[in-house]
């Protein structure tokens, strides 16, 4: 008997012959469904009750594909969207992916891919949840070396829903955001926690020898291959395989690690030998691997199969609230390290922390608090933080204090003749204008991730930065 209760899944396609086709093939797998051929009536479903998945077009009259998905990730962050898309490969799923989509699927589509898809996004959703005491000291082991800030509490709660499944994942980030600390916290989260954690930078190894560290080799496979060597998948055997920078392995070792994905065996190079491996594959990136599949230089058959489970860790300029309390515990360890009593941090050295950029993310504030403590008597200031100034703080962030400061933005406005009504506008304006750009530059332009933050409509978004630019 099939299971009647596996989901609710909303489907979106102007084609009603396309919605009906997948509500048929959903509910003949056990799954409610509910159809809609527009954006505004999706909203309006969406309003009303949270799918388990959303499968949505991104061509559809009213309101467009994408202002969906912004709304549904609005209101319902952990909702999977797999976006439907005419456009045919992968240049056509480039821009919802980057705005948020789950996966997406081309038309002409397989049933079987679609079900595939909408049953790996239900079990990704629910997860194997761990007990009540192994997730309160994941929760406390992650924000005591990486602080307690939404993001970080969001990244979390996608570390416990997936840690206990065999889920490939990509954990994507800029360089220093702590990859392989979060991909150590996976481990150990993992059913796999007694068995190795093995860590392999794959831009630090020449391309001639990538194959040679993954899989080691026979004794006599080539010159100067004297002994018998065993690679990190053997090592890591019934553990986690840690591929960092995955992105620079070469196009060749991408080929055969695709295929030890699929096959779960091995062959040292010079072997014929099959060898079975039973390992977890954690990858990383400092740059979204799609980008990489559209310029060639990543396979996009070896993107989807480790692309069960995708974990985004937010830069530390995103999380101001993370940086105090990671400056502090820096602090406090390099003390302890250097024999010397706990410093203080000066009232101004404190807002030049928490307003920079940091461009080298925590790697960079290890980096400076280190050499700060070594530097300070009894207290970190300017002097000893050695810092160039942040770039104005955010228009959107000025505290009521500095209100003074927003007549600096009078000066590009011609005032004469306009009464105070009109000033108030044309300052509201501007100062939607600066926000905007702000944000814009923060999200790399993504006007959906924009929308999200400021939590206004993805339309009044578009309707404003027309505007601006008219």
């Amino acid at each position: 008997m099939k299971d009647k209760h596996r989901g609710y899944v909303l489907v979106v396609d102007d084609n009603q012959d396309i919605c009906d086709l997948l509500s048929h093939l959903l509910q003949q797998a056990g799954y409610q469904t509910q159809q809609t051929y527009d954006g505004d009536s999706a909203l309006t479903l969406l309003a009303q009750r949270e799918p388990s998945v959303l499968l949505l077009d991104n061509i559809i009259p009213g309101a467009s594909g994408m202002e969906v998905l912004a709304h549904a990730h609005a209101h319902y962050p952990q909702l999977p969207v797999i976006v439907i898309t005419g456009n045919g490969g992968i240049l056509g799923a480039v821009c919802a992916m980057k705005a948020g989509a789950w996966d997406y699927i081309a038309k002409p589509f397989e049933n079987s891919r679609v079900l595939e898809l909408v049953n790996r996004a239900v079990q990704t959703r629910g997860g194997v949840e761990l007990s009540d005491q192994s997730s309160q000291v994941t929760q406390l082991r992650i924000a005591n070396t990486m602080g307690n800030s939404a993001d970080i509490q969001a990244l979390t709660k996608n570390i416990l829903c997936v840690a206990q499944t065999d889920f490939s994942v990509i954990i994507q980030g800029e360089t220093g955001t702590g990859k392989e600390l979060i991909a150590n916290n996976l481990h150990l989260a993992s059913k796999r926690a007694d068995a190795v954690f093995i860590p392999l930078d794959c831009g630090a190894i020449p391309d001639t020898l990538i194959e040679n560290e993954l899989f080691g080799h026979e004794k006599g496979s080539y010159t100067g291959a004297d002994q018998q060597r065993t690679g990190k998948f053997e090592a890591a055997e019934g553990g986690t395989l840690f591929l960092d920078e995955i992105a620079n392995m070469p196009l060749p070792a991408q080929s055969k690690l695709l295929r030890v994905l699929q096959e779960r065996v091995i062959y040292r190079v010079g072997g014929h030998k099959p060898i079975p491996v039973n390992v977890r594959v954690v990858a990383a990136s400092n740059e979204n691997l799609l980008d990489a599949v559209v310029n060639g230089s990543f396979r996009e058959d070896l993107y989807y199969r480790l692309n069960e489970f995708v974990l985004r860790i937010s830069p530390l300029r995103q999380r101001p609230e993370d940086i105090l309390f990671l400056a502090k515990r820096f602090m406090n360890d390099v003390c302890v390290e250097l024999g010397k009593p706990p410093l203080k941090f000066s009232p101004v050295a404190i807002e030049l922390l928490t307003h920079y950029q940091w461009p080298g993310n925590v790697r960079e504030l290890r980096a400076v608090i280190r050499r700060a403590a070594l530097m300070a008597e009894t207290e970190i200031g300017l002097r000893e933080l050695n810092l160039h100034s942040p770039d104005p703080t955010p228009v959107e962030t000025v505290s009521p204090s500095a209100a003074n400061g927003y007549l600096d933005f009078l000066e590009p406005l011609n005032l004469q003749g306009k009464s105070l009504k009109e000033i108030k506008q044309l300052n509201t304006d501007y100062l939607d204008r600066v926000i905007i750009s702000n944000m814009l530059k923060q999200t790399e332009g993504n006007k959906a991730e924009t929308a999200r933050r400021l939590q206004i409509d993805y339309k009044t978004l578009l309707t404003k930065i027309k505007r601006f630019s008219d």
